[in-house]
Formats: C-alpha cells, structure tokens, sequence
C-alpha cells in the first residue's frame, strides 16, 4: 500500500520521520546497555568499610554504608544463579570497559558527514546502526575472554557509532523544507527515549533471564530496525517509490534549488574559516558540556550530596530525558510556526533555541549552583536545565543544514569531531574537584563552571550569529573545477540565494529597529 495521505496512511515524511526517531533511540539503547548489565556482570567486591556521610544527610533518609560506597550506576541485583557467568573486575576494568566506547568515537564524525555525503544517508547511519547492533550479539562471548579483548570490541563499536549521526544531515537537507525543519529535526531526540528506556528494559531483562540476554534482545532489536530502515527510507524524495505526486512537489517546492544533485567541490577555507560555523559549534560546545556534566554526574551529585535511594535516584535519572523529549517537540513546533508566520527571520529563530538551550540551560544551572542542600530546588533545577537542552536539534543541529544544505554533513561532522570532547573533560574536571570531597560547595563549583560554559556562547551566539544559506553553498570555482562549468539552473539558483540573503537582511535591521 503506498504511503501516501490520500490513500489514508501515513505520509512518506512521517514514516521517515518515525524511523529515524527509532534509529536514534536504538543507537543510545546499545551504546548503554553496558552501563547496567556490567552490575550484573562483575562479582561483588568486598569494601573497605570506609564512608562519608554526606553535610545534606538526613536522618529520615534509609542510607546504608553499602549504599553509599556502590557505583553510581543503578542497580540490580543479580539473580543467585550459579551457572551464570560473572569477572572478576575491579573498578578501573569495569570503567575502562564502559568508556572505550567513545575513545576514538570523535574520530569518526568528520569521516561520517563526508561520507554521508557521498554514500547517502541511507547506506552510512543504516550499516553503522547495523554494525553496532550485530557486535553487541558478541558482548558475552568477548566478555569471557579477556576483559582486553571486549574492550576492543567496545572501542570498535565506537568507530562505528561515530559514523551515524553525521550523516542524517545529508537526508534531512533534501526531505525537509526549511520551515518544517524544528518539528521533523526533534526526530533526533529518539536518543533521549532510547536512554530512558534502556534501564528499566534492561532491568527487567536481567531479572528475568541473566546479563546476557541483555545484549541478544538489544542487538536484535537494531537488525529488526535496520531491516525496516532499508526498506522504507530514500536518500532522496524523487527516488522514492511510494510518494505521491502532492508530498513530492510539496517537498521539492519547498527546498528550492539550495540544494544541488552534482558533487560539488568541498570549500574547506571558507567552511574552516566561517564565523557563522564557528559561533555555532561553540553554542553547541557549551550546550552538550552542560547536558553530559547533568547526565553522567547526576546521580551521583543526588547519592552524596542529598543522601538519596538507588530507586529515587533511578527514577530522577530517567525523568529528564522525558522533559527533554516533550521539549523538543514543542519548541520544533513553536520555531516552524514562526518561520511559517513570517515573524521571524531563520536567523532570529535559530537565536531563540539558541537562548533556551544555552542561556536558559545555564541560568538553571546557576540554580542548581546555589540550591544548597534544598534536593527540591535542585531537583527542578537539574530537571530544568536538562529539558532546555531539548532545543539543541532546533538551535545547533538546525543551524548546519541552514548554513549550507549542500555541505551541512560535512558541517555536523566538524562540529561534533568537537562537541564531543565534554564528555571526557567534563568527567576529568568534576573528578578533580570532588576527590575524596563530595560536599556541596565542591559541586557547587562544578556548576558554576559550567554555567559559565553554557552562557559565555549563549550571549555570542544572540549577539553575532547568522544562520543564512553562506555563499559557498554553491562554490564560484565550481565553474573553473568542473569542465562543464556552472549550468544555467545553479546561477538561477545562487541569484535566488542572494535575493533572499538580501530580504533577509532588510528584515534582520527591521527586527533589530524595532527592538
């Protein structure tokens, strides 16, 4: 049956728009799925009987010494079975299995975006999911050789995460018209249920059967998706066979001629050397420092500062990425109705997700900064800040396809080879600052510091950010590279651009008049 809205099913957009949200929530269900199956993985390791009772302790609190001194990771209990299989790993092992994932997941971006644009998107996020959901069928298999031999595995299989996310820009560039960009872009926040669902899913798993049904029932889950994925998705609208004639001119009316079919020579001066690219990965930058530092320390911020239960901390660690989720949804609609309305420019809307998901982000955080020993107030805080960062796939991710369709894999790729280092240098800045010192001012110096991260670039980006299609979208030397030179269609094209970066701009100074 074509998918078609006259025939009464679902639009080819929304189908692409439902499975990639799977996608991105079956990438973060297997890169996480680790983080509590290793509970169960490992033997149980006597403590030194040694604690620090937290300054915010409270006596109606149930805490127990074993509480305290557990992982920060939530736990579960492993079923008393003796022919399960568990190592005998310390601390270091257990943290060096869990982060060799991202070890050379940076190096993977740029080389993701370019081929992306080259291969399509179809081909590079649907094997690299595809990839990593078949590895993971290896986990336990790795796992009772040698812990060295799973961390190998585990590094490989970040290789070839690092590929997927790149390259969604590419089909995102040639499926979506700029005004319908923020709602179908909070597809990406597939990765903010996926995480939410991998604990309790996993759970139950472990409790039910053992650790190693964990990665079986995850790595099947991705080989359905990407079984799905290759079936139903196209690179590009036209070349789609269940489209109808309505959806595609809608589609292809909408992009314009911003984006070309040909292979076009990559301007690296002029990428490398953009303001407007630079002023957004530093938005970005700023935004995933302060949403990795709430995401990965959170429990144990909650844990040793505010004496909270493994169950409180479970539920509490889960719940932002819901208000993440609802978040992104309603700002995408709020930024497409904007854009739609004619209130405001694309540049002026990218500034609005770039307000909510750095300085808002960062005011929370000052929040949490001064909350003290009060869990309520910093509850609603951290939740807070965390659901701000919700607007990134509207600010940040939006704002690579704005600058140049043609390019915008490549953009992402350069992008996020940099935005990935918080998730190292964050953890290496709180660790020295609250070893063997988990007291509220210590933390309160860890968000301090990243509140000033989130909005040093939250104000460059409101005062000097442009989000306009860049000239180099069509290079000038494209006509002296390519024998054919520049056909009629790409000067009619560039001619359109300027005669919109120049309406732009009238509108821009019309704005900026009237406040």
């Amino acid at each position: 049956m074509a998918l078609t809205r006259e025939k009464g099913c679902l639009s080819c957009t929304s189908v692409l728009w439902c499975i990639t949200f799977l996608g991105c929530g079956v990438n973060y269900m297997i890169r996480s799925n680790i983080n509590i199956a290793i509970v169960s993985m490992v033997k149980k390791r006597s403590s030194d009987g040694s604690a620090v009772v937290s300054e915010c302790f409270h006596s109606d609190i149930n805490i127990t010494r074993n509480y305290i001194l557990n992982e920060s990771l939530p736990q579960v209990e492993p079923t008393d079975n003796n022919n399960e299989l568990r190592f005998d790993w310390d601390e270091h092992e257990q943290n060096v299995v869990l982060g060799a994932f991202f070890w050379f997941y940076w190096a993977a971006q740029l080389p993701g975006g370019m081929m992306g644009r080259h291969y399509g998107t179809k081909k590079v996020f649907g094997i690299s999911n595809l990839m990593i959901s078949v590895t993971t069928l290896l986990i336990p298999l790795f796992a009772s050789l040698d812990y060295r031999v799973l961390v190998a595995l585990r590094i490989f299989q970040g290789i070839c995460g690092g590929f997927c996310w790149p390259s969604l820009t590419y089909m995102i560039s040639r499926w979506i018209p700029t005004n319908e960009r923020g709602k179908f872009m909070s597809a990406i926040m597939g990765s903010s249920v996926g995480a939410a669902l991998t604990f309790p899913l996993c759970g139950m798993i472990i409790h039910f059967f053992n650790w190693q049904a964990v990665f079986y029932v995850t790595g099947t889950i991705g080989i359905i998706w990407f079984i799905g994925w290759w079936l139903l998705v196209y690179d590009n609208p036209a070349d789609h066979p269940r489209i109808s004639e309505s959806e595609l001119k809608h589609i292809q009316n909408g992009i314009g001629d911003s984006v070309s079919e040909k292979k076009l020579p990559i301007p690296w001066c002029k990428i490398l050397t953009s303001w407007p690219l630079l002023a957004n990965i530093m938005l970005a930058w700023g935004c995933i420092w302060g949403m990795f530092t709430l995401l990965t320390q959170a429990p144990t911020y909650f844990r040793n500062v505010h004496g909270w239960s493994v169950q409180k901390v479970g539920f509490f660690s889960g719940l932002p990425h819901v208000c993440r989720m609802i978040l992104a949804i309603s700002v995408g609609h709020l930024c497409d109705y904007l854009l739609s309305s004619g209130k405001l420019t694309v540049t002026g809307v990218r500034r609005v997700a770039g307000f909510i998901m750095n300085t808002l982000q960062g005011i929370f955080m000052l929040g949490l900064a001064f909350s003290g020993c009060n869990s309520i107030m910093a509850t609603i805080c951290l939740t807070a800040a965390l659901a701000m960062s919700g607007a990134e796939p509207n600010g940040a991710l939006a704002t690579y396809i704005d600058l140049s369709p043609n390019f915008s894999s490549v953009l992402m790729g350069i992008g996020n080879m940099v935005c990935v280092t918080p998730g190292f240098l964050s953890a290496a800045l709180v660790g020295v600052l609250t070893y063997k010192n988990q007291s509220s001012d210590q933390w309160k110096k860890v968000f301090l510091i990243s509140a000033g991260i989130l909005l040093v670039p939250g104000l460059i980006h409101i005062l000097t950010s442009s989000s306009k299609v860049q000239e180099w979208n069509f290079p000038k030397s494209m006509a002296k590279e390519m024998k054919e030179g520049v056909s009629e269609k790409d000067v009619e094209a560039q001619q359109r651009l300027t005669s919109d970066h120049e309406t732009e701009d009238h509108q821009d100074k019309e704005e900026e008049t009237k406040s």
